[in-house]
């Protein structure tokens, strides 16, 4: 099943709200907590979310999350959804301050650097900043299709 295909923005900033609550909650509730513009707009989210199969209704009629979709391009840590490229964007950051830890000896002893070291250094920055460029361009896109 891919829900995600399924869940306008209103109805996934209803979801993302219901995980981050992470307990049982009202429309009005969740009108409020996912600044949605009427108690209406909130039960037509819920509803949709409960005839996913996201979401589950108690016998107080609040509503909670059923499960924690898998969203491509995305991955839960906790109750926060990231951007799997800012994952990559931090590896190639680790490898940079590496190549930097290592290039600093070299410099300070005025040691002969190595052409293709640059070329490394500078295909690791290139690349880090495209991953982290890229992650906060999925982060701050419309949730149409998360």
């Amino acid at each position: 099943m891919e829900p995600n295909e399924d869940l306008n923005a209103s109805t996934f900033q209803t979801y993302m709200y219901l995980v981050k609550v992470g307990k049982p909650v009202g429309p009005r509730d969740v009108m409020r907590g996912a600044d949605l513009s009427s108690p209406s707009v909130a039960y037509r989210n819920l509803q949709k979310l409960v005839d996913l199969g996201l979401v589950i209704k108690d016998e107080y009629s609040n509503y909670v999350v059923k499960e924690k979709v898998k969203m491509r391009g995305y991955m839960w840590f906790g109750k926060t959804l990231v951007p799997t490229f800012i994952i990559f964007g931090f590896v190639f950051v680790g490898m940079l301050i590496a190549e930097i830890a290592v290039l600093i000896p070299h410099l300070i002893l005025g040691s002969s650097i190595e052409e293709a070291f640059w070329l490394w250094i500078i295909t690791t920055v290139a690349s880090a900043l495209l991953f982290l460029a890229t992650a906060v361009r999925f982060r701050l896109k419309p949730k149409n299709h998360p």
